[in-house]
């Protein structure tokens, strides 16, 4: 049992057990916990259920149900409906109490603050989004300062969009493109994102609400995304490699989030050492850089040439795939130089960690037709077991679906530390 993905199961707990059936070790407030995010679980996945059918998917008491049900109704998670007439040849007797998940009880902030644009988005308890709004920024190095106000316009708008006002807000997950300290400030090179390292990023993302905010590493919020919502959903360890500019990757092991000492578990600089990648370049900065070349060089093919009226500053990752896709023989061999440098990146990660899936995030997974293959077998060639190799479904949604899901862990984890205090319902 698990209420979203990061209120981590006690060790050897696992997602779907019934709670009778778990060791007797674990002390009474996180037997409260278990028992509430069980029968959320249950009333998020199956609707409305009587304390009945609540008994039957979590294994719990017909008291322990009641009591965490009665709890959860006075903090509006839960509704007690219309109760049901007891079933016929039943025999006399009270009507079943009935319940239902809250989805409206409250709402959480994600936000995916990167290199080149915001995205924001207000989601219900269930994780479901009411809007979104993106803000693209203008120019290359934009300072912290812009980047923030950016960022607060498009929380402004997806809130006036949503109908909502900041005190409906019951957390806030940041996501930035770098390390995080236990601080919640970005550690982050000054060329990258000028002056982001220096501002205190819950005080700027809380402005104005009154609800707790989370900063997190951008790789390791799109790694519980793929566990949560995407193609990781049941795999226990996995590398999420977000490939678009800049490689970063988010690892979870063993049924958890790898952060490491400083946050910076997943940080891939050392790839400068390693013979044949040199750097963190990710799939569209490679793509468009080589496309590029290859128009300067006069080695491109027509139609690649012509796709950017023979200026390469206006080659795209999206162009060299889409000729790619076409067969265009330069773009197929920009394709083969990319995925053979990221191959090696996948090979190296399999061979320190030993992962059964890497996801491969962000943007560039929309060309996962024309990149995984000839990705499977640059890492075949390297490695004699490759791991799984697939594209997200989640697309350039990756990172901000993320920061829904951390928020909406945060809130539960609030509301199940209210509940520690309460009496009964152990």
């Amino acid at each position: 049992m698990v209420f979203w993905s990061m209120l981590a199961e006690p060790h050897g707990v696992k997602r779907g057990d019934k709670l009778s059936d778990r060791e007797p070790t674990a002390t009474s407030p996180l037997l409260r916990r278990l028992n509430a995010g069980a029968v959320l679980d249950a009333l998020r996945a199956t609707g409305p259920a009587t304390g009945t059918e609540l008994m039957e998917i979590t294994g719990l008491s017909r008291p322990t149900v009641h009591t965490v049900c009665d709890h959860l109704i006075s903090r509006g998670w839960v509704h007690e409906i219309e109760q049901r007439p007891p079933q016929r040849g039943s025999g006399p007797g009270r009507r079943a109490r009935q319940y239902e998940f809250n989805a409206a009880a409250g709402y959480v902030l994600g936000i995916d603050l990167g290199q080149n644009k915001v995205t924001s988005v207000v989601a219900d308890l269930r994780g479901d989004s009411l809007a979104e709004h993106t803000r693209t920024f203008r120019a290359g190095g934009i300072g912290a300062r812009a980047r923030l106000n950016q960022m607060h316009r498009a929380v402004e708008t997806t809130l006036g969009d949503a109908g909502l006002d900041k005190s409906a807000v019951l957390a806030i997950a940041l996501a930035v493109p770098g390390p995080v300290d236990e601080g919640g400030h970005v550690v982050a090179e000054e060329d990258y994102l000028p002056g982001l390292a220096r501002i205190d990023l819950r005080k700027a993302a809380g402005e104005g609400f009154d609800a707790p905010v989370l900063v997190e590493n951008d790789a390791n919020l799109a790694v519980l995304a793929e566990r949560w919502r995407g193609c990781a959903q049941g795999a226990d360890n996995v590398v999420e490699l977000l490939a678009g500019e800049r490689l970063g990757s988010g690892l979870y092991f063993g049924g958890r989030l790898i952060q490491g000492s400083r946050g910076a578990a997943g940080e891939l600089k050392f790839l400068s050492m390693v013979d044949g990648v040199g750097n963190t370049d990710g799939i569209a900065l490679l793509a468009r850089t080589l496309g590029a070349e290859a128009v300067v060089a006069s080695a491109a093919s027509p139609s690649l040439a012509d796709a950017v009226g023979g200026d390469p500053r206006r080659m795209t990752a999206k162009l060299v795939f889409a000729a790619a896709r076409d067969g265009d023989p330069s773009a197929l061999a920009v394709v083969d130089e990319v995925t053979a440098r990221i191959g090696r990146v996948i090979a190296l990660l399999h061979t320190l960690l030993n992962p059964e899936l890497v996801v491969i995030g962000g943007a560039v997974a929309q060309a996962g037709d024309v990149l995984l293959e000839p990705l499977r077998r640059a890492v075949g060639e390297l490695v004699p077991d490759p791991p799984e190799i697939k594209n997200s479904a989640l697309g350039d949604h990756v990172v901000v679906t993320g920061a829904v899901c951390r928020a909406l862990d945060h809130a539960a984890l609030e509301l199940f530390q209210d509940i520690h205090g309460a009496r009964g319902g152990s």
